[in-house]
């Protein structure tokens, strides 16, 4: 078996919660729904204009359902270009953030955390501020 990379993430969230993380994941990563294969749960699939995969499944889940941000899922990571252009929307949409320079390999990372704590690693090769 070869790993070829994620196919995607899913985060577990109520209905109140899923136009909020869509709003999130669209002004901050430039993610849109799109194509979502039938499903008996509401929710979204999230595609970068680079992609034909989905990278985010949103699953709407049952009021008895533990939604907790911290079961068992610590962080997702993506690789990113244009550090600049993410910068000036993360001050735009004043979402809190911090950075870590890497050397090895060489690469500036971005922190932030999602409306339902999740948080979101946005790594940056070859790029430094």
């Amino acid at each position: 078996m070869k790993v070829l990379g994620i196919n995607h993430i899913n985060i577990v969230l109520t209905e109140e919660q899923l136009a909020q993380e869509i709003a999130f994941y669209g002004q901050i990563l430039g993610l849109t729904p799109g194509y979502r294969a039938l499903s008996t749960r509401n929710g979204a699939w999230l595609y970068s204009a680079h992609n034909t995969v989905a990278l985010i499944h949103l699953s709407v889940i049952g009021a008895d359902e533990d939604v907790s941000g911290e079961n068992h899922f610590h962080h997702v990571a993506f690789t990113c270009a244009s550090i600049d252009a993410t910068l000036k929307i993360l001050t735009d949409n004043a979402i809190p953030h911090r950075f870590e320079q890497r050397n090895a390999p060489e690469m500036t990372q971005i922190f932030i955390t999602d409306p339902v704590g999740i948080r979101v690693e946005l790594n940056f090769p070859e790029e430094n501020l």
